[in-house]
């Protein structure tokens, strides 16, 4: 499914910049040339991004994350080569990570995030999660049109449908990985994780309605992995 997703997200990116007159030199055989992170921006980036570059030796950190992470979970080995320019979160304003649908392919990482290896894993699984869910939003609407907004279990509130399904996403995706490395949490964590998960779910299931046919089938995937 990852090498179709990112076949049919190039082809619409191509077919979107042809019709933005960004498409010059691009030929259609082309078209993974969109899926590197500038040109994505180029086309999708809707405001300046709060970042600057990363030191050599935090990137090469980022590299080892990756490393584990496909190690711990073979079958992620291809979802972590996805392209990403990482960069440090300039404006971090208490986040220790961030990613947009309006950054594509870009992850922000805060010093925090590199105070230990374990941090650094979290918060990067956590992000590239975020990007590939916006991968499938490229290609197919998860929230009917008019959808209202929801406070997510942690409080947190104005988050579109499609917002909660990647807090649910994201909590499934790091329960997989701590099942997979067992010890590395403490049950309650684990716990945690899957209530909260389990109540984004809940949020949509009680207005259905403003979910699209695609972001229900997630939904249904998501309530099966928690």
């Amino acid at each position: 499914m990852d090498r179709r997703l990112l076949a049919a997200v190039a082809a619409v990116r191509h077919v979107e910049g042809e019709h933005a007159g960004l498409a010059s030199g691009i030929i259609e055989a082309e078209a993974e040339a969109w899926l590197a992170p500038a040109r994505a921006f180029m086309l999708r980036g809707t405001r300046q991004i709060p970042a600057q570059p990363l030191a050599p030796q935090r990137l090469r950190m980022i590299k080892d994350v990756l490393s584990e992470l496909a190690a711990v979970v073979p079958a992620w080995r291809l979802l972590l080569e996805l392209p990403i320019r990482y960069a440090l979160l300039d404006t971090a304003n208490g986040a220790i990570s961030a990613s947009s649908r309006a950054w594509p392919q870009h992850i922000l990482l805060a010093d925090e995030a590199f105070s230990n290896p374990a941090e650094l894993r979290e918060q990067v699984l956590h992000e590239l999660t975020h990007q590939w869910l916006y991968l499938v939003q490229e290609v197919w609407a998860l929230q009917s049109p008019g959808a209202g907004t929801f406070t997510l279990p942690s409080g947190t509130t104005g988050r579109e449908p499609a917002e909660v399904l990647g807090a649910a996403l994201v909590a499934a995706t790091l329960l997989r990985l701590y099942r997979a490395s067992p010890g590395q949490q403490p049950a309650e964590r684990l716990g945690r994780l899957s209530v909260y998960g389990a109540g984004c779910l809940a949020l949509l299931a009680d207005r259905d309605e403003e979910l699209t046919d695609a972001g229900r089938q997630i939904a249904r995937r998501l309530k099966e992995a928690l």
